[in-house]
């Protein structure tokens, strides 16, 4: 019980977060779901609904982030780029990984501890990347390379950090062992991500071909398949985290080749991506506001356990990512403005922390509690850094205010051109004032007053007949059509701009919602 309330508790914290996002675009998401996680901590009735945290929940709620983002990426690039994902994912990783290990060691922390420190701040969070710049341009080669080191430097980062963890627990590192577990945990992860996903797909097509209706089953099929590959990998001892990646990078290629054979099983595994992304993603900071909390607080209870150490490891590790990073981008000839960008834009996010969690039982207390405030330090500078640097020196895209305005005209005009046309038509009075809400709802231009109304002719009122249902539902989809006319007559005078694709996509959106035969609303 315990658990499910701290869950849920958990939940209702990040789905809170995305709100407060879109009241406060200006915000970074991940600094209002730290704040959110703080306040809980603080307000002692809250915070004692949130149960101990383990280490293995963390590890199963990156796994689909680290899936559906595979998923975003061709392996046409992946086959592209290779060079520059080994040099990123493997030279850059260890480079960073040896020197910020010796740097931090020089603060009088154990070398062990100061390795284990470095390898967990190696890999990188495009998600995190794309909360920092939004609003601006990135060019087009920083921000494919760093989708492509973000994507995969999460293995080698976890790979590593294994490897660290074994120096701590037996005294000395052992360079064979470490070589020997990579090449197993990485090649394994390699064969076993892709075997799973072809089964997987084969299994799915099957299903589709030889099943009839199997749409629920599909979705369902669709959300556990990381979880699946991830259990199944690290049962037999290699990596979970790199099979998954494997098997969203293969999971693309099958639903572009597989999107016009169910659309509205594509779209709405779209839909629940992004929600599912978003969710975790939030939750995951929401635990780091609260383990902030928690961690200062029994630091402040016990005098003797105080060690501020952690501000600097935190800031000497990020210093040493940006230098390493920069490096690497003087070397390749980004130049001196496009080496900064891509060396701020390795962005430390969810799975920095995750890492942290899922060494927990290898540290003691005291260790947990260092590597934890080390880590949240170097992830809030990471964000924040570049947070402030990009607002000077990458140029800012279309204004958010200025698209907005457009797309909020043309919505007014399209649906202008919506009610024009039922107006040409023959309609009974309460059918007519019916399409009228629905389109200019539209808009946004409906009142409380509006809504509640008609909410109480449909609760009050027979419900139409199916002569007047299908009357409805032809009226409306005649204004869709004049809508969508205005659309093309707009494109054709300004270019198919990504504001029109957002109106066409609501446009055919609320048609489908009429002509679906499964849905309870017709």
């Amino acid at each position: 019980m315990a658990l499910l309330i701290s869950t849920a508790v958990l939940t209702i914290a990040a789905v809170l977060s995305g709100i407060l996002a879109g009241v406060f675009p200006r915000v970074p998401s991940n600094y209002l779901s730290i704040a959110i996680g703080i306040v809980i901590a603080v307000v002692a009735p809250l915070d004692r609904l949130i149960a101990p945290f383990h280490s293995e929940i963390f590890m199963y709620i990156i796994v689909p982030l680290i899936y559906f983002e595979g998923q975003t990426t061709r392996l046409y690039f992946v086959r592209r780029w290779w060079r520059q994902i080994i040099e990123t994912a493997v030279l850059l990783v260890v480079a960073s990984l040896v020197i910020a290990g010796f740097a931090v060691s020089l603060l009088g922390i154990p070398l062990a501890i100061a390795f284990v420190l470095a390898a967990i701040s190696t890999p990188t969070d495009a998600t995190a990347t794309e909360t920092v710049s939004e609003g601006r341009i990135v060019p087009e080669r920083q921000e494919k390379l760093l989708r492509m080191e973000s994507l995969f430097n999460d293995a080698s980062g976890i790979v590593l950090l294994e490897a660290m963890v074994l120096w701590l627990r037996g005294g000395h590192f052992q360079y064979q062992v470490a070589v020997l577990n990579f090449l197993r945990a990485a090649g394994g992860g390699v064969i076993v991500g892709i075997a799973i996903a072809l089964l997987m797909i084969s299994f799915r097509r099957g299903l589709r071909n030889f099943a009839g209706s199997t749409y629920n089953a599909q979705i369902m099929l669709f959300l556990i398949t990381p979880f699946i590959i991830y259990f199944v990998a690290e049962k037999l001892g290699v990596s979970g985290i790199i099979a998954v990646v494997c098997a969203g990078l293969m999971q693309n290629s099958e639903s572009l080749r597989s999107r016009f054979d169910h659309p509205r099983q594509y779209h709405n595994s779209l839909v629940l991506i992004d929600l599912v992304r978003d969710i975790l993603n939030n939750l995951i900071f929401v635990v780091l506001g609260v383990m902030i909390v928690r961690i200062v607080r029994a630091d402040l209870l016990v005098a003797n356990n105080v060690d501020l150490r952690w501000l600097a490891a935190g800031f000497l590790i990020y210093l040493v990512t940006l230098a390493v990073q920069f490096a690497y981008g003087v070397l390749v000839k980004m130049g001196p403005r496009g080496s900064v960008i891509f060396a701020l834009g390795g962005v430390h996010g969810a799975i920095t922390l995750a890492l942290v969690f899922s060494i927990a039982a290898s540290l003691t207390d005291q260790q947990f509690q260092f590597v934890v405030l080390t880590e949240t330090m170097l992830v809030l500078l990471s964000m924040l850094v570049p947070s402030v640097v990009f607002r000077f020196i990458l140029q800012p895209d279309l204004s958010e205010g200025a698209i907005q305005d457009r797309v909020g005209q043309l919505r007014r005009e399209m649906v202008r051109e919506g009610i024009a046309a039922v107006d040409k038509i023959y309609l009974p009075d309460n059918i007519r004032a019916s399409v009228l809400y629905d389109l200019r709802d539209q808009k946004g231009v409906t009142t409380m007053r509006d809504f509640w109304k008609q909410w109480s002719i449909s609760n009050h009122n027979d419900e139409f007949t199916p002569e007047e249902r299908d009357l409805e539902r032809q009226a409306l989809l005649w204004a869709f059509r004049a809508e969508r006319n205005y659309l093309n007559m707009v494109a054709q005078r300004e270019g198919l701009h990504q504001y029109l694709f957002e109106l066409y996509n609501e446009v055919l959106l609320s048609e489908s919602i009429l002509i679906d035969p499964q849905s309870s609303l017709n």
